[in-house]
């Protein structure tokens, strides 16, 4: 699984990433054992890519938030910003609620098009970062460890029969 965040704006493209390597190399020689871990890497896929959302979620919607605190308008209410850090603090809910998984057999993108979502995320020369994928993704990063040395397990059991 490879693991990406990208920043775009303007020219500037940034990646952060982790790529598991061999994988393909790995599904030939099961293959070659007349053994298709397929469906059980998808599901590997999906759990890790679903859980990394709900952590990217929720890393948004949970204080504390020990930012500046702000009077809002519209509707008059009073908001915690995160400090520098933090994952960014919920105001409108639109950036938690935006946050996908797009997931397509063993290959899933966890991602928000927001534009505001990759200044947050790195930040800028004006504002510190304000990271809520990456701190997810490293969060799952054991899980997905675990899933995958599962699948290869039991692709193993299988090859001793």
């Amino acid at each position: 699984m490879a693991y990406a965040v990208r920043r775009r704006w303007g020219s500037d493209v940034r990646q952060v990433g982790a790529k598991l390597e061999g994988a393909a190399e790995l599904l030939a020689e099961l293959r070659s054992f007349g053994i298709d871990v397929n469906r059980e890497l998808a599901a590997a896929v999906m759990g890790t890519a679903q859980n990394i959302r709900t952590k990217a979620i929720k890393s948004i919607q949970r204080p504390p938030k020990t930012g500046a605190t702000y009077q809002k308008t519209k509707p008059k209410r009073r908001h915690v910003a995160s400090a520098p850090g933090q994952a960014p603090a919920t105001d409108t809910g639109r950036l938690a609620g935006d946050i996908k998984a797009d997931i397509s057999g063993k290959r899933a993108e966890v991602y928000t098009d927001l534009e505001y979502a990759a200044p947050l995320e790195f930040g800028t020369r004006n504002m510190a970062a304000r990271p809520f994928m990456l701190p997810a993704m490293e969060a799952e990063r054991e899980a997905w460890n675990r899933r995958i040395k599962r699948v290869i397990d039991e692709a193993v059991k299988g090859i001793a029969r």
